[in-house]
């Protein structure tokens, strides 16, 4: 893609923008301690940026609506492993795991257009283990490994 002037200044104004709603909001990760939250919040800004560098040169009315669908995902995304992380040592129904689960695999499909790679499905199992011995960092481990930036593996 060919960057216009001023494609960057852009870019970094609606990350600016877009990533303040990640920060402000605390709910995305109640449940996790700093060495969790950190690289949650990192992540979402990551995209975020991903984000608003894709739409430099877009006009705005053409920029909002695809920045406000990845950060819907991001968010929605950041809420289920917040709530994954939250659920470990609380007497909570298989259903409710696998629901958020399944949530955070179709936003993150959402966000990359492409399904996960069948290597990371081990990630799920990973984090169902940590979760029933109540290790909340190997279970967090397993679902940030879940949802890495997509990469060239199959």
């Amino acid at each position: 893609m060919n960057e216009q002037p001023g494609g960057r200044r852009i870019a970094r104004q609606r990350a600016r923008q877009w990533a303040e709603l990640l920060m402000e909001d605390s709910s995305l990760r109640s449940n996790l301690d700093d060495d969790q939250a950190t690289p949650l919040l990192n992540w979402g800004l990551a995209h975020i940026k991903l984000a608003a560098l894709a739409t430099a040169n877009l006009p705005a009315e053409e920029a909002e609506p695809k920045l406000e669908k990845d950060t819907t995902a991001v968010k929605l995304i950041m809420h289920g492993v917040n709530d994954l992380i939250g659920s470990i040592g609380q007497p909570l129904t298989f259903d409710v795991i696998d629901d958020t689960m399944t949530r955070i695999l179709k936003n993150h499909r959402w966000l990359t257009n492409k399904p996960p790679a069948p290597s990371r499905l081990k990630n799920v199992e990973q984090f169902n283990q940590a979760r029933e011995q109540e290790d909340r960092a190997a279970a967090f481990e397993a679902l940030m490994a879940l949802i890495e930036l997509p990469t060239t593996e199959s």
